[in-house]
Order: C-alpha cells, then structure tokens, then sequence
C-alpha cells in the first residue's frame, strides 16, 4: 500500500454528519493569539471580527467566553483576509512553544516517540474536543490520523494544519532535531501554499489526499526523547488523568442535556424548560454549566446547526417548516444563522455539495 493516496474526485465532502454532543463555551483566549497574529501582518481588525458578533472592548474582558460558531466565524474570516494562508502552522507552532500544559509536561517525559503519539491519542480531550485522534502502528512505520468530531466546514483545515505544526514543533523540540523525515498528507487543496509548507516542515507535503495524517519512519518511532525521567512521566501522567476526570464530567452533563433538550419542542425550549426536565432549578443548572465552561446558548445553537444540516440533507421538509422547527419566527432568520453556521444559505447547501463532490 503507497503512503502517499491521492483523494479520489468522488470522495469530497463538504461536511461530514455532526455529532450530537452540545457546543462548548470557548475562554477568549483562544482566539486572541489568532487575533493579534493577523493584525500584527495588516489585516484589518474589524474585518477580522465581521459577524461574529464580537465588539472590539470584549477583547479585554478576561472572562469572556465565546460560542464555538464564533470561533469558527473568526477561522474563517483570517482564512479569507490573509494572502499567505499560514497563520494556523504559526499559531500550532506557537502553541507548544509558549504552552506547558500536563499534556504537553507528560509527552516531554515520554520514554520515545511511540510513547508520545500513543500518549498523546489516549488523553487527545486535553489537546482538543473538536478533533478525533488515533495514532497506529505497522512494522515499517506509523500512522497518525485527524478527523473532526462535530462539523467544522470550512475551518477544518485550519485545526488540522494547526495540530501538525504543533506535532511537528514539539517533536522537532523533543528529540533535539532540526529537522524529522516525517510525511504529511492533507485532505484539502494547496491554494498555492506548497512552497511555504514545505519549507515550514522542510520536506515535500501532499496536498488533496484521502486523509489527514502524518507518517512515523520506523526510525522515528523508536528515537528517545530527550527530556524522559521515568518518575516524572509517573507524576504528570497522574495529572493528565486527573483532567481526563474532569472533561469525562462535561462530557457527561453535556449528554444529558442534550437528552433533555431532544424531549422539548424548540418553540418551547428555554433554561426554565430546560432545567424542570432535568429536575432542577434554572439557577443550578446554569451553576452547573457555567462551572464547565458551557453557555445553554451555546447548546441551544448547536443543537439546532445539528437539526438544520440534518434536515436540510435529508430533504423531508421544506425550509420554511425546518425555520419552524427550530423555533425560528421566519424563514429569514434561519437562513441567516444557516449561511452563518455553514457559509452557504440552505436553499444552496445540497447543491453546492454535489458540485464538490
């Protein structure tokens, strides 16, 4: 089997079915990397931030949180305002260089490389919950593997390219190397950029593949990492697992509101709705999410993008009853937070898939 597979035409996907867990509130800080890398090279600011509904002083609020659509609307604007289309591999290689979280701690005292991308798999809700990672072994090499979790259109290829800058940076940095023979494939097209990626992870890229994944030469694999102290992988392997508890926890009261949420109707859906079904106050149940880091409007739109693209795909209705459905007062606001969600209105979205398909 050649590592290298070339996409085949009939393959491409404008979106892959979305999970059904709810959307989870994004801490600012998250995006203002991104924000002050584009405005640092010329972009416009105000350009950067149209339509997501984020006012310039809620930049300084230390405590703001963001819904996941207004992250992606922001991923998207840098993708369309930034000529050279490489702030993600910069962002990815910025994040282990000024990151030192119990992940990141724990791979630093991995024994090798194995140890690493098998680590790296097993606690992969603590480096991200917007991706699915899965790393595999044959006896020539390994394959590590990115997918999406929930549906992130048009911003996929900026978590996918930000995930292997960032493999690739704290792997450079972990062996004391300048470079590592590895091989990336992306699913999505070049646009032009093979040249600057190539030289970022200084070797030749593939672009309009199957998958997304990187290759591990054998040799790679079983080099040592630099910085290994069996006690210390002990310590900070107890902490990841510590976090893994705590995001097993959200996960887990995610789940049942989304249970809930699927017994109301949306005309019908509100916090006090809500939380009579779950048999608590609306105040508890906002204590609870809050404490997560999760907003019921955040759950509440991603409910629905879940519902809109899954009705829209099956074509049993008419947009006008989906608008109602989903508790819309008019067909107009829902193919806005539809175009929003997406980037195409909903009268286009399965035309638009079959051209790319």
């Amino acid at each position: 089997m050649p590592l290298f597979r070339p996409k085949q035409q009939h393959n491409v996907q404008l979106l892959r079915s979305p999970d059904k867990q709810g959307e989870l509130g994004v801490s600012l800080d998250n995006i203002k990397p991104l924000v002050k890398l584009l405005t640092q090279q010329g972009v416009n600011i105000h350009a950067l931030l149209k339509d997501s509904h984020i006012d310039l002083h809620e930049l300084a609020d230390a405590h703001k949180m963001l819904s996941f659509s207004q992250l992606l609307s922001i991923i998207n604007n840098a993708d369309a305002l930034n000529p050279k289309k490489d702030h993600a591999l910069l962002l990815g290689q910025q994040f282990f260089i000024n990151h030192d979280g119990p992940l990141s701690l724990r791979i630093l005292s991995s024994a090798n490389t194995r140890e690493a991308m098998t680590l790296l798999c097993k606690y992969q809700n603590l480096f991200s919950q917007v991706l699915h990672l899965s790393f595999v072994e044959t006896p020539e090499y390994g394959v590590f593997r990115v997918e999406e979790k929930i549906p992130l259109g048009r911003a996929l290829p900026y978590f996918i390219e930000y995930t292997f800058s960032a493999l690739y940076s704290i792997g450079l940095f972990c062996l004391g190397e300048s470079q590592l023979p590895l091989q990336f494939e992306f699913s999505h097209q070049a646009q032009g950029r093979e040249n600057s990626f190539e030289n970022f992870f200084n070797q030749s890229v593939h672009f309009d593949c199957i998958e997304n994944r990187v290759i591990f030469p054998k040799a790679v694999l079983d080099k040592p990492i630099i910085f290994h102290d069996d006690q210390q992988a002990e310590k900070n392997d107890a902490i990841c697992q510590q976090y893994i508890k705590q995001v097993n926890k959200e996960v887990e009261l995610i789940r049942k509101v989304k249970q809930a949420m699927g017994k109301i109707e949306f005309s019908q859906l509100t916090l006090d709705s809500l939380a009579n079904e779950l048999h608590m106050s609306p105040r508890t149940l906002r204590r609870h999410l809050s404490a997560q880091g999760i907003s019921y409007k955040g759950l509440l739109e991603n409910e629905r993008k879940r519902q809109a693209l899954e009705k829209i795909q099956h074509k049993d209705h008419s947009i006008e009853t989906i608008a109602f459905q989903l508790g819309y007062q008019n067909t107009s606001s829902f193919s806005r937070a539809f175009k929003r969600w997406f980037g195409v209105a909903p009268n286009h979205y399965n035309q638009q898939s079959k051209e790319i398909a």
